[in-house]
This record gives structure tokens, C-alpha cells and sequence, in this order.
């Protein structure tokens, strides 16, 4: 079995100018990957202590995953965009890749091109662009979603052929997991998600959280989040709307489930952008 499907959802992005408001110890909003094209300034971050400088001489790749924190001392203005691939084992691939990648702007083709897109498909809101447009599959959506897998090829050139050839655990498991990203919006029990790889339900779980480091249910809780994060982000819907879209019949209990998740209720994130 290959990597079952390479399409890659992306959260948010835009094009900011970053100061000393954008520092910041990682949190959940930082579980995803990230793509940094800076035209000016600098920053840092810091990924399994290590610190590494972002400057305008380069493009990103970075698991927000292993990120520790983020610093900017001065400014930066960025083109910025995070994703999450669809596939749960292509994630955990790059989960399990190198957390840091650059590459030379010289060295990337239509680059300019790439910027223009970030700008075209995120409307402007005050100094910062976060607003995805709502036409499904764009133009310029479709450019993006190619540009990510060309660096997410890079990204799996410098894995090993054993680091990415699926184990037999895996394709085991594959029938529940692709039952979970069709059904993850209401929450399926782990009985019912269990006997789709033919698992016993403990034993399921156990040989889950083994492979890709979360239970069953939190990854679908996962998904349901970004689903919210995306819309709260880049849309103008309420957080009504956002719930139901998300699989939550019940506004007030999606607000519980979503401030304890990622420590921001979904008023707020709405309102600050904290990225």
C-alpha cells in the first residue's frame, strides 16, 4: 500500500506583519504544518531546542508539532500558510521527518507567483490577510494545494524507503481510519470504528494510539477542531453555523469542547487571529 492520499487541507494563511505580539510558546493551534515565504525582517523559532532563524533570503516548511516557541524581536512580513494532510499516514510521516526545512528562494520556481495566490486567495482584514475565499476548489487554491505537495515531495526525498513503506499494522488499521474521515462528525463509537478493521474495540485502540501517538476518539476530536479553526478563520459564519458544520448539535457544549482544546473560545480566536 502506498501513501493512501496526498490531499492536504489548508487551515488558514495570509500575509502578515509580524512584531513582538507574535511571540509565543507553542499551544494546539500549532498542531498542524506550516509554510513561511518572509519578504522582510526576521524571526525564530526554536523546534526540539534548537533555534532556527526565518529570514527573507528563504522559504519554510515546519512541523508545528515539535515546535517549542516562537520569537520575533523586531518585524517580519510573511506570506504564511498551515495545512494538515488528510491521510493520517502521510501525516505521521511528516510527523516523523525532519521538523525544519528551507530552501533557497533562488531555487524555488515562480515564487512570485506562489505569493500572489496567498494574496488572491486571502482577502485582506485590517494590517493581516486571513480570509480564505469561499469559492470551493479556486484557481488559486488548486496552485496552492500543488506548491505544498512539490515541498512535501522534497520533504520524502530525505526519507528512507523503510520510513515510509507501510507496516502490516497500518493496513490493518486503514479500514477504520478512512471510516473515521468519512464519519468523524458524530463521533462514531469505538465499537462501531473497531469492527471495520476487524478489532476487538481495546485492542483497536491500543494498536491506534501505538501508530500515531492519540486515541481514536481524540484524532476525530482533532478533526472536528481544524474543521472549526478553518471556518472561524477564514469565514464570517457564526459560531452556531461553525458548530453544526463542525458535527456539534449544541452551541454552548462545541464552546466547552473547543476552549478546553485549545485554551482560546472560539469568540476570541475569531477576534485576535493568534497565529
Amino acid at each position: 500500500m502506498a501513501i493512501d492520499s496526498f490531499e492536504c487541507k489548508i487551515i488558514t494563511g495570509g500575509y502578515s506583519h509580524c512584531d513582538s505580539s507574535w511571540n509565543k510558546r507553542r499551544d494546539e493551534l500549532d498542531q498542524c504544518f506550516k509554510i513561511y515565504i518572509p519578504t522582510e525582517g526576521e524571526a525564530s523559532i526554536r523546534i526540539k531546542d534548537v533555534d532556527y532563524c526565518i529570514n527573507s533570503n528563504n522559504i519554510y516548511f515546519i512541523s508545528g508539532f515539535q515546535l517549542n516557541n516562537q520569537k520575533c524581536d523586531s518585524f517580519m512580513k510573511v506570506y504564511w500558510l498551515h495545512f494538515i494532510p488528510t491521510s493520517l499516514y502521510l501525516r505521521r510521516i511528516l510527523m516523523n521527518s525532519a521538523p525544519f526545512f528551507s530552501w533557497k528562494k533562488e531555487n524555488v520556481h515562480f515564487l512570485d507567483e506562489k505569493s500572489s495566490y496567498i494574496k488572491s486567495l486571502f482577502k485582506p482584514n485590517y494590517k493581516d490577510t486571513t480570509f480564505i475565499s469561499q469559492i470551493p476548489y479556486s484557481y488559486e487554491e488548486a496552485k496552492l494545494h500543488a506548491f505544498i505537495l512539490s515541498l512535501i515531495a522534497d520533504v520524502l526525498k530525505h526519507n528512507s524507503k523503510a520510513e515510509i513503506s507501510p507496516t502490516t499494522e497500518l493496513m490493518i488499521l486503514k479500514p477504520a481510519i478512512d471510516f473515521m474521515n468519512n464519519e468523524f462528525r458524530r463521533n462514531p463509537a469505538l465499537e462501531e470504528i473497531a469492527k471495520k478493521s476487524n478489532l476487538a474495540p481495546n485492542y483497536f485502540h491500543r494498536l491506534f494510539k501505538k501508530n500515531f501517538g492519540l486515541t481514536p476518539l481524540n484524532y476525530m476530536l482533532r478533526m472536528r477542531m481544524e474543521i472549526a479553526v478553518r471556518l472561524l478563520t477564514t469565514t464570517a459564519k457564526s459560531v452556531k453555523e461553525i458548530a453544526y458544520e463542525a458535527g456539534y448539535n449544541n452551541e454552548f457544549y462545541f464552546y466547552r469542547q473547543f476552549k478546553k482544546h485549545y485554551n482560546y473560545s472560539p469568540g476570541r480566536l475569531k477576534k485576535m487571529r493568534p497565529f
